[in-house]
């Protein structure tokens, strides 16, 4: 049987977060018994695991350590022994940042799954002339240009990767973020005590995404100095907020926010179920949000900037409610008086993610293209 060595700078075996998802998803579609994947230990209970010698992405302060895991020495020996004796049909990067043991590799094929176009996302966050913007570019720029096919998670990545670095448009698919919308058909679980006494009969309003990331961080400094506030402002004690994902930031919060830190698939399904409104003021990154396919997948009604909905097909006013941050306040208010549209706008969204958005039907996009080299490709 043909195997594909996945490399992946995370340790993918808890799918926590919207990258680790769709890591997972990419396994599933491959098939873990066709999958040699070399990561940060422990080994996958499902996939044939080759750990890292070390990881340094278990720092945790400061910048994301663990991109330079395949740039260290005994890592990347690793990677490059496991090639010349396993002698895989295709090595998988699940980030740019994997391609380093392999630059030089002949008679492989190499496919790059990219999770957004990250020299985009960089700029964005420190401008396009900053130095590490440039490594960046300079960097993806060559990966890009060098692995045999490209896969992307929206169209609109798909054309940055084309104008960006001169790609044949043979040569990238998008196969898009999705969710396993069957997970929000079994019966709802219920939330915690201390959540049930933060929310009371309050609107419960969500938002989920890793507090380290800094999209993220942003969008909870946003939450909790000028959204809350202001809601507060306009209606003492009718808005509640609950924020999931990750560590709790050590950071004074606003008494209408509850951090519930890490949790379960089970609780969060039931956290989502729970909320009035989701939210995903995000306002920088790259990539496709998962956070409201999720929020889309358990029917709730969603309140997203553009930023924070890009590359998701969604009909502004029929699958969510857009807003900036001037107006963000005004749009959760409106349609927390309006349960009816609420209802409609949640009901839409649903339907949008379950013809377009389910892994169940995604997984092919992947397929078709690694059948090419794969012999007996997932079904």
């Amino acid at each position: 049987m043909s195997k594909a060595l996945v490399l992946s700078y995370w340790n993918v075996n808890q799918p926590a977060t919207g990258g680790l998802r769709r890591i997972h998803a990419l396994l599933g579609a491959i098939g873990p018994k066709q999958v040699i994947l070399c990561q940060p230990s422990p080994a996958h209970p499902a996939c044939e695991t080759v750990p890292l010698a070390a990881d340094f992405g278990r720092r945790k302060r400061g910048i994301n350590w663990g991109l330079f895991n395949f740039f260290w020495p005994s890592n990347a020996l690793l990677v490059r022994r496991t090639v010349r004796e396993r002698k895989p049909a295709l090595v998988v990067l699940t980030s740019i940042w994997a391609y380093f043991p392999i630059r030089d590799l002949r008679g492989v094929p190499v496919v790059l799954d990219a999770h957004d176009v990250l020299a985009s996302a960089i700029a964005g966050r420190f401008g396009p002339r900053h130095p590490f913007t440039r490594i960046v570019a300079a960097w993806e720029s060559r990966v890009a240009r060098s692995v045999d096919h490209l896969f992307v998670c929206s169209g609109k990545d798909r054309e940055r990767f084309l104008s960006r670095y001169g790609l044949a448009p043979e040569r990238v698919t998008t196969v898009p973020n999705g969710v396993e919308i069957s997970r929000y058909d079994a019966p709802a679980a219920d939330v915690s005590a201390e959540v049930r006494r933060h929310l009371g009969d309050s609107t419960a309003l969500f938002f989920m995404g890793k507090l380290t990331y800094e999209p993220n961080a942003r969008a909870l400094a946003f939450l909790n100095h000028v959204l809350l506030p202001e809601l507060e402002r306009r209606a003492p004690g009718r808005f509640r907020l609950v924020v999931t994902g990750g560590s709790v930031p050590a950071r004074r919060m606003h008494p209408c926010a509850l951090l519930a830190g890490t949790v379960s698939d089970a609780e969060l399904a039931a956290l989502i179920r729970r909320a009035d409104i989701c939210l995903s003021p995000v306002f920088s990154g790259g990539g496709t949000r998962l956070k409201i396919l999720e929020y889309m997948a358990a029917g709730r009604p969603v309140v997203s900037t553009a930023k924070g909905a890009e590359g998701i097909e969604a009909v502004p006013g029929k699958h969510l409610v857009l807003a900036e941050a001037e107006g963000f306040a005004d749009a959760v208010v409106r349609l927390a008086g309006a349960p009816s549209e609420a209802q409609a706008i949640g009901e839409a969204g649903r339907r949008l993610v379950a013809e377009r958005y389910d892994w169940s039907a995604i997984r092919k996009g992947w397929q078709d293209v690694l059948g090419r080299w794969l012999e007996r490709p997932a079904t």
